[in-house]
């Protein structure tokens, strides 16, 4: 039963350090997307 616990302790672990780099990986991508994105329309306001 203890063995049982620590594989779910570990898979609950590991499940949330892949979140937390998923997660600040992807983030600034769609930060940087977005303001790509805004950019892009302010360039062509005045076009």
């Amino acid at each position: 039963m203890k063995f049982l616990g620590f594989l779910i302790f570990v898979f609950v672990f590991l499940m949330a350090f892949w979140a937390i780099i998923f997660l600040a990986s992807v983030i600034p991508y769609f930060i940087f997307v977005w303001a790509k994105e805004g950019k892009l329309e302010k360039d062509q306001i005045p076009a």
